[in-house]
């Protein structure tokens, strides 16, 4: 007797692009290899940075050992107590309701989950996007909608199609915006422009789900990246912030998010307060604690914190240093072309316009490792391979633009 499977008729997904690059370059033995792919920020030697104020706030754990209980279903109360400091500031408010969550990724997904209980399915996703956002959205069952983010030929953002997005699509729609280090473009809005989407996004009755995994990567300054989300609360509008500590504090592994939403009124964020906990016991009851704990230990403890505004800022200058000199020697070498938006973009990312040609020449030819979209990791770099990547790029430019 023959038993048929259950599955099928399932069918194999396709490789995420970004893990099929990292593996294809953990197989390849060229000695002057490079990886520029994956978001995480790498030390001058190559490897993946481990901040000093996490080591300390490690041994400080390891010598007051609180065990592996159960936490609670909203989260550890001193890491969203930190995490909201973070990203609101040090004032207090009782018109936020807030639940750790499984990094920014799940974050988002909990913001969606929420937002679907609220009959707020349509989205508006500027594009290049983060590669999840349509994925996730659709997922859940939602809309989408698109409008330009990046203008390639200024190397800035499109602020006139945000700004006709918010004014032609469905009152009530969900807005993602990223509120600094925009990934993959590295295109971020000024103050003034930030000023003119709340008021639009207020005036077309719209909804803003804010994604912040790069707070203080930009500027240097954590509470100057955070601007766009206080001066939406400033404004005493009703939105979300999914939050990750990912890039800045380096725990990419430990997975510590936090969603953060903003109402008018505390009653009814009590009521929002419930539901977040309630979705999170659906899904997956209690977060983690090692990675939400070290959070706690740094942002609530005044030397720590200090300690790492330090380490974040020496991490931003770093990223700075590197796209000049990357803009610095393609200018010397000539590469046709221009290159000034190498340092006007932020963050970690430099969205190079190169083709997905250009981009597979590198990998096939010259063993450079980037996503396909030909968006580029600055922290890859080092002294020891910077002149060799820049290289690289000047030869594939000149031999694809003949």
């Amino acid at each position: 007797m023959t038993v048929e499977t259950a599955f099928a008729n399932v069918e194999a997904c396709p490789v995420d692009p970004v893990m099929d690059i990292m593996d294809k370059y953990s197989r390849d033995t060229y000695q002057k290899k490079i990886d520029v792919s994956v978001g995480v920020y790498k030390s001058e030697d190559g490897s993946v940075f481990t901040l000093p104020s996490i080591k300390e706030a490690k041994r400080r754990l390891a010598a007051n050992d609180p065990g592996h209980s159960y936490t609670n279903m909203r989260g550890i109360p001193e890491y969203i107590e930190g995490a909201r400091k973070v990203i609101f500031g040090p004032a207090t408010s009782t018109t936020i309701a807030s639940v750790q969550t499984i990094s920014g990724t799940g974050a988002i997904h909990m913001g969606m989950a929420f937002l679907n209980k609220i009959q707020r399915t349509k989205y508006v996703i500027g594009v290049p996007a983060w590669d999840n956002y349509i994925p996730m959205v659709k997922h859940m069952g939602g809309e989408v909608q698109t409008y330009r983010h990046y203008d390639p030929q200024t190397g800035r953002v499109d602020f006139d199609a945000l700004l006709t997005a918010i004014r032609e699509v469905p009152a009530g729609s969900v807005f993602i915006l990223q509120a600094c280090c925009h990934n993959p473009t590295g295109a971020d809005y000024s103050r003034e422009q930030w000023e003119q989407i709340a008021s639009a996004i207020s005036k077309y009755n719209h909804f803003t789900l804010f994604d912040i995994a790069y707070q203080g990567l930009a500027s240097g300054s954590l509470d100057e990246d955070a601007w766009p989300v206080r001066y939406f609360m400033d404004q005493k509008m009703e939105f979300m912030v999914c939050q990750s500590f990912s890039k800045n504090l380096g725990l990419y592994s430990e997975r510590a998010g936090c969603l953060h939403v903003v109402g008018r009124d505390s009653v009814h964020v009590q009521n929002v307060q419930s539901q977040l906990v309630s979705l999170f016991r659906l899904e997956c009851s209690f977060a983690p604690a090692f990675g939400a704990r070290l959070v706690a230990q740094i942002t609530n403890d005044e030397k720590l914190r200090s300690q790492w505004l330090e380490e974040v800022f020496q991490m931003s200058a770093r990223i700075k240093k590197i796209r000049h000199i990357i803009m610095d020697k393609l200018v010397k070498l000539e590469t046709p072309g221009k290159w000034d938006h190498v340092v006007k973009q932020k963050g970690m990312f430099w969205y190079s316009g190169l083709s997905q040609n250009q981009v597979r020449m590198l990998i096939d030819d010259y063993h450079v490792y980037m996503t396909l979209n030909g968006r580029v990791n600055v922290t890859g770099l080092n002294s020891s391979n910077i002149d060799y990547f820049c290289r690289s790029i000047d030869q594939v430019v000149r031999t694809t633009s003949k």
